[in-house]
């Protein structure tokens, strides 16, 4: 009997709610606008304003000509019409949910300028929190939370109507609008229009399994426009005739299964880091798992990736706990080497379009780090062939420089001059005409194993990521003398991943098919490279510093010049007022003799009360001394010392 007046009591305090909720809804409802109306105005200045907010019916909230805008500041949204759909079940566990959205007539405009913003708010945040260093991230949990989140937007149905879509900031202009967009738990579709570029953007989508499996698809009409809201002069841009999309989600008790398969058509990818044009990716499509567990995010080594006949298998692996590691690997087996040329997307390997080989590929990369440990750091790329052989050249025949050539000396993108690299021009200069305390000391500053390698010196680009991560920036490159010689002679001095990826595929190409000898590629690099302001080549360089021909060079001066080539336009900073080497060049001086008398390049007697001590003669004293303590310069017989 208790129990049934128990029962009777809550259906009647559950009566009084709904009739008090029935009959005060309106009221309630104004009450808690204007309440949210006074909050939003006191921590983030900004102004909500409604003509009309009410139930039009039992559980749907309708809103007429609402606006947010900010004080001060060019309103960020207002729309015509909205109507938000009550969750009931969302009401009954405390929260504030919604079934369905409409939105008819609306207007999102934002501006980012400096003087100009309407989202300076979004950054301003809580001037009065106190920043505590943040815990271990456990990655689960972030996923599961995330996932969740995105479940309860999926289990939202909405309608979108009439909405334009504006950004600017002091470099962009995006403006956009949607006609319609409509999701009903199952199916997903809409459009957006790029008004600048009267390029269509389709949506399309569907809900295979809920909380499961998702699939979308994004097409482009026209493809001559990058997606709206990335293109930004800086930024990452991209465009694309097709992106499909399918995705499975699955948890298996602390832990994490995302299935993801992308395909791509006609993908073009464009940032100034990685190129100076589109990078396209005709025909790509990744397949991967990724495994996410309380301390680690992982790609499951068995996904691919296929760039139209190229197959790559990747793997990536993080964990936070107990120490930080990071490994990577990339893998390509064994490929027909014409297929592997003609899948390279274009925008890159310039050089290579239209070659055609034959023999097989395969290559492998492997990364591993812990950040506690730097110097545990391993690395290996290896390129390796199987009867390859090129049968004819592309855009560039790389066997040209072994017969003379003309050669374009850069500055940064500024052409400044056309120099040829032969015995027609009467200041070339071959390798055997060179002093070898010239030659030897470039080659132990520059490159030390530059006759022994193939291009590449692993051991020395793992050193160079250690010392770079260790300092926080680019304090060290792994460049070989071939690997300058080809950015110099083939390529632009941009530095972008792509110029950096088709670098190293030519020199692979020079060196391990031995299209040009070692003495050839050091002899054009002597005669090619900076040495001081417009300075070029070794024969400019002894006449500019010195007043002497390449083979009346001293030890001193030898070494005097290869400390130059890293940083040639600032040789001047290396002396005082009256001319004088500075004393700080000394160890450089000793360090450098050392390790050439230890190969025996030199003899002990050579590096006998070595000192940093080299007496400018040529034109380069016009930089140095004031102008009027400068030497008469020298006439043709004075400088070039027979």
């Amino acid at each position: 009997m208790n129990i049934e007046r128990k029962q009777m009591k809550y259906v009647a305090i559950a009566a009084l709610l709904f009739i008090i909720y029935f009959l005060f809804r309106n009221t309630l409802l104004h009450f808690l606008f204007q309440r949210v109306e006074k909050q939003m105005e006191e921590k983030y200045r900004i102004s909500l304003s409604v003509s009309d907010v009410r139930f039009s019916s039992f559980d749907c909230i309708k809103l007429q000509n609402f606006s947010i805008k900010p004080v001060d500041a060019d309103t960020l949204l207002q729309m015509k019409e909205a109507e938000l759909n009550l969750s009931l079940l969302d009401l009954l566990t405390g929260k504030i949910g919604f079934d369905e959205v409409k939105i008819n007539d609306g207007a999102i405009t934002i501006h980012n300028e400096i003087e100009n913003s309407n989202i300076r708010f979004l950054k301003a945040g809580n001037k009065n929190e106190t920043h505590k260093a943040s815990p271990t991230i456990n990655f689960f949990e972030t996923a599961n939370g995330l996932t969740a989140k995105m479940f309860r937007v999926l289990h939202t149905s909405f309608s979108v109507k009439n909405v334009s879509l504006t950004y600017s900031d002091t470099a962009s202009t995006q403006n956009d609008f949607i006609p319609e967009m409509n999701y009903d738990l199952k199916k997903f579709s809409g459009s957006i229009i790029n008004k600048l570029s009267n390029d269509t953007i389709s949506l399309s989508g569907n809900v295979v399994e809920k909380n499961q499996q998702y699939q979308f698809q994004i097409t482009q009409s026209a493809n001559n426009s990058y997606l709206p809201f990335l293109n930004t002069p800086h930024g990452l841009k991209c465009k694309f005739k097709s992106i499909a999309v399918k995705v499975s989600l699955q948890k298996k008790g602390d832990s994490f299964e995302i299935s993801t398969d992308v395909e791509a058509d006609n993908f073009f990818l464009n940032h100034w880091r990685l190129a100076k044009e589109d990078v396209v990716f005709s025909n790509s499509t990744f397949k991967g798992v990724w495994k996410i567990s309380p301390q680690s995010i992982e790609l499951d080594s068995a996904s691919v990736i296929q760039l139209q006949k190229i197959s790559v298998y990747p793997y990536l692996f993080y964990s936070n706990t107990p120490q930080e590691v990071f490994s990577m690997s990339i893998t390509m087996p064994e490929t027909v080497s014409d297929t592997f040329f003609h899948s390279l997307p274009s925008g890159m390997f310039h050089t290579v379009k239209g070659i055609s080989c034959s023999g097989t590929l395969a290559y492998v990369l492997k990364f591993n780090i812990n950040t506690q440990q730097p110097d545990s750091l391993t690395f290996l790329s290896a390129l390796k062939r199987k009867n390859f052989r090129i049968n004819h050249y592309g855009e560039e025949n790389f066997e040209r420089i072994n017969s003379s050539f003309t050669y374009n000396a850069y500055d940064g993108e500024r052409l400044v001059r056309q120099i040829i690299v032969g015995e027609e021009n009467p200041e070339f200069v071959s390798l055997q005409r060179i002093n070898p305390y010239l030659v030897h000391s470039v080659l132990q500053s520059e490159d030390p194993s530059f006759m022994l390698h193939h291009g590449f010196l692993p051991e020395a680009f793992r050193e160079s990521i250690i010392k770079n991560y260790k300092e926080k920036r680019f304090a060290r490159g792994g460049s070989t003398i071939s690997m300058q010689l080809v950015k110099n002679v083939f390529l632009s001095r941009n530095k972008t991943i792509s110029r950096k990826a088709e670098e190293a595929l030519i020199v692979y190409l020079i060196e391990n098919l031995s299209l040009v000898s070692k003495e050839r590629m050091l002899e054009i690099y002597l005669n090619v490279i900076e040495w001081g302001p417009n300075v070029y080549g070794i024969h400019e360089a002894a006449r500019f510093y010195f007043g002497k021909k390449p083979q009346q060079l001293n030890l001193q001066e030898s070494i005097f010049l290869a400390s130059l080539i890293p940083h040639p336009k600032f040789f001047k900073y290396q002396f005082d007022k009256a001319g004088n080497i500075r004393p700080t060049l000394n160890d450089y001086f000793r360090i450098l003799s050392q390790r050439m008398l230890y190969k025996g390049w030199l003899t002990a007697n050579d590096t006998i009360d070595l000192k940093a001590d080299v007496k400018l003669k040529g034109a380069a004293l016009h930089f140095i001394l004031p102008n009027d303590s400068v030497v008469a310069p020298l006439n043709e017989e004075e400088e070039i010392l027979e």
